[in-house]
């Protein structure tokens, strides 16, 4: 019997690992050996366009010159920040209440749902391409109406560097704002009716029965929700690229523009590599602190 059981076992083991070597390999492939490659490059001087940068190693240099000396890159760092802090709060709110508006029986509101949910399912680089439609100088259909009132009858949206930022933050929530209502109306719905019911004939208010009920219990929901459109919001980058490439001047540069500009404007990619990866460790640390906040704070109400 314990002869059986071994070769059985031996079987078993033999089994899963043919059907996770393809697996394995694949994510070796693509995920793994990119990352090697990034590391070894960050550590050399290598570029495309100049012959004297040909991948000699020159150490911790492309790490101390990004960190210590590139004002660009702070910079798109800031803007990137700025973009977050703004849009994912706003995006948050109106996707909420939207939920809380819908979550309700009506006629046409599977229609009114599906119509809502067209910006999210639009490419990114076809939104960009329909707001530069619109706010075209002159010609563009927003930009028709704006005339009328007395802006950007000289100048376009996009020629001023906080027009030009605020009109991407605007941009960033209409496409944005349905995920989050899609996130928030499932976890309504999902919600256990007793303690509502109960609530409402006790004659709470609809505003008592969010307040108290729905939104503790739409927490850990809401935490998931930021997570994701903080971190999307972060590597925003096609509809930046479309609009204004990072201008005007550098008003709206931010951390992938920047990166991309790097590796495939200015070819260097020993600088380049250094630059992502900086990225991706800061983007590590923030996720750890990120989590470890909202895990605390849940195992705080827990206890309470």
């Amino acid at each position: 019997m314990s002869q059986v059981t071994t070769v059985h076992t031996g079987s078993t083991r033999t089994f899963v690992w043919v059907c996770m070597g393809p697996v394995i390999a694949f994510l070796l492939i693509v995920a793994v050996a990119p990352v090697t490659l990034a590391i070894i490059d960050s550590f050399r001087e290598l570029s495309l366009t100049s012959l004297t940068k040909r991948g000699q190693f020159v150490g911790l240099e492309n790490y101390r010159d990004l960190i210590g000396a590139d004002g660009n890159f702070y910079d798109a760092v800031g803007h990137t920040a700025i973009f977050v802090l703004a849009v994912v709060p706003v995006e948050l709110a109106l996707g909420l209440l939207i939920a809380l508006w819908i979550d309700r029986a009506f006629p046409g509101r599977r229609l009114v749902l599906t119509i809502l949910m067209i910006p999210t399912m639009i490419a990114p680089v076809v939104v960009g391409m329909i707001w530069r439609f619109f706010l075209l100088p002159s010609f563009g259909i927003l930009t028709v109406y704006m005339n009328r009132f007395g802006f950007f009858e000289e100048e376009s949206v996009f020629s001023g560097p906080v027009t030009a930022f605020v009109a991407l933050m605007v941009i960033d929530v209409w496409e944005w704002t349905p995920f989050v209502m899609l996130i928030m109306l499932a976890g309504l719905a999902a919600l256990p009716r007793a303690p509502i019911e109960a609530a409402t004939i006790d004659g709470a208010s609809r505003w008592q029965i969010f307040r108290h009920i729905q939104l503790p219990m739409l927490t850990p929901l809401i935490v998931v929700a930021v997570m994701l459109r903080a971190i999307d919001a972060s590597k925003l980058f096609d509809t930046v690229y479309v609009l204004t490439g990072g201008g005007p001047g550098n008003a709206t540069e931010v951390i992938s523009t920047f990166a991309y500009r790097t590796n495939f404007v200015r070819w260097d990619l020993g600088y380049g590599a250094a630059v992502c990866l900086v990225l991706a460790f800061a983007s590590l640390v923030a996720a750890a602190v990120f989590f470890k906040t909202v895990s605390g704070k849940a195992a705080r109400v827990g206890n309470a």
